[in-house]
């Protein structure tokens, strides 16, 4: 029997990208978000593995310049590069290619609006939870009841949808994040071009006494127009068990700990903080994962996508590709499924027999990189990496670099 109704919660990248696939493919859907307004999506995000699946989601045609429409600075020019303290290059990539994949820094605003192109949502509804005791599933809303043969939660971390049959299983970890967005000239993003066109992470020195160390991360956001001012975001992050213990409240004094804890950087990063508006509001960020439960049971009527399904760590940049992995191979399930080819219920359990393990192997990799990286490294490994970032960077392979970086999908 084909699909009526099936009901997608959240209006965010995973959300949005669904919708695409299930309209290209003439499966009915409704797809819901709790925000009234076209919200702030986050800053900038790495996309590179699941490129192939946008396209599979929007189709060739629409993926025609898309690079260019949703990257941070309006063109391919993207790379990566992590650096030590002394300002040594450990991995450095040279145009698209990154450690995981072909790839473009994306703004999210922009990236959300390529995704939300065509598609009708409704926005100031937000689920609430969801009853799977009938025949059909119940969605709870702010708006009453909707009643559909599937529900689909991409409503991020601490989703309503999972937790209305999980229960709240998110896991705050002790990695913390301090961060400022500000502008800067040309001139001053050239300082941070000879690491990358769009973002690097330094390593911080781990001082004596210490057990850890924290690190800084330099994103575009955006570029004007004219290519003269740069919107920048850096982020500060530590593990709080190690260093820094004491975190104040006030913005005051958390500029103050910005500028303590960056003095042991050299510039540009150092003066990119220091010279931060003393007004400008930082957001200190707790770093949370959800672990995918294979015990987890929809009873075929509810399943989970992206950050709902399985939110991790951004130290490896993984998480919205994987987002777009469960798109398609939810997606292609649902399509048989309406052409009444298999159940929905064998269609949902398909999906999920793929999505829950490759989830759990990507939450595992990126909290094991979140320690690792503010845990310090010995002179060894760095020694090793550079070896790795050399051959990356003369090379462009990546295949070799899964012996290091092993792959979670």
């Amino acid at each position: 029997m084909p699909l009526n109704s099936v009901l997608i919660a959240g209006g965010g990248p995973a959300g949005l990208a669904l919708a695409q696939y299930l309209k290209k493919n003439n499966v009915p859907f409704r797809i819901v978000e709790k925000a009234n307004e076209s919200r702030l999506q986050g800053y900038s995000v790495s996309l590179h593995f699941g490129i192939p699946y946008i396209e599979q989601a929007l189709g060739p045609e629409r993926m025609v310049g898309f690079e260019e429409k949703v990257s941070v600075n309006h063109t391919k020019d993207t790379g990566f590069a992590t650096v030590t303290s002394d300002g040594e290059i450990l991995i450095q990539s040279r145009g698209t290619p990154t450690i995981v994949g072909t790839g473009v820094r994306a703004n999210r605003n922009r990236l959300r609006q390529a995704l939300l192109d065509g598609l009708d949502l409704e926005t100031g509804v937000e689920i609430t939870g969801v009853d799977i005791s009938g025949d059909k599933v119940l969605a709870k809303s702010n708006k009453g009841e909707i009643i559909a043969d599937l529900v689909i939660g991409a409503d991020g971390l601490n989703s309503a949808v999972r937790k209305s049959i999980m229960g709240d299983m998110v896991d705050e970890l002790t990695v913390v994040t301090l961060s400022g967005s500000r502008d800067i000239s040309a001139e001053q993003h050239e300082a941070f071009v000879k690491y990358s066109p769009t973002h690097v992470m330094m390593h911080g020195k781990k001082l004596p006494g210490e057990e850890g160390v924290p690190n800084i991360f330099y994103s575009v956001n955006d570029v004007s127009k004219d290519n003269k001012i740069f919107n920048i975001r850096w982020i500060l992050s530590w593990d709080r068990t190690l260093i820094y213990k004491d975190i104040p409240e006030s913005n005051a004094e958390l500029h103050d700990l910005a500028h303590r804890m960056v003095s042991r950087f050299p510039d540009p990063f150092k003066s990119l903080v220091q010279e931060t508006d003393p007004t400008t509001k930082l957001w200190l960020g707790k770093v949370c994962q959800y672990m995918p439960d294979p015990n987890w049971n929809g009873q075929g009527k509810v399943t989970l996508i992206g950050d709902a399904l399985h939110a991790m760590t951004p130290y490896r940049g993984e998480g919205l590709n994987h987002a777009m992995i469960d798109v398609v191979r939810l997606g292609e399930q649902l399509v048989k499924a309406h052409r009444d080819e298999i159940s929905i219920g064998v269609a949902v359990t398909a999906y999920e027999a793929e999505a829950i393990p490759r989830g759990q192997r990507a939450v595992k990799a990126s909290y094991d990189s979140a320690y690792q990286l503010h845990h310090g490294f010995s002179w060894l490994f760095t020694r090793m990496t550079k070896l790795v970032g050399l051959a990356l960077y003369y090379t462009g392979s990546i295949p070799f670099l899964q012996l290091f970086f092993p792959k979670t999908h």
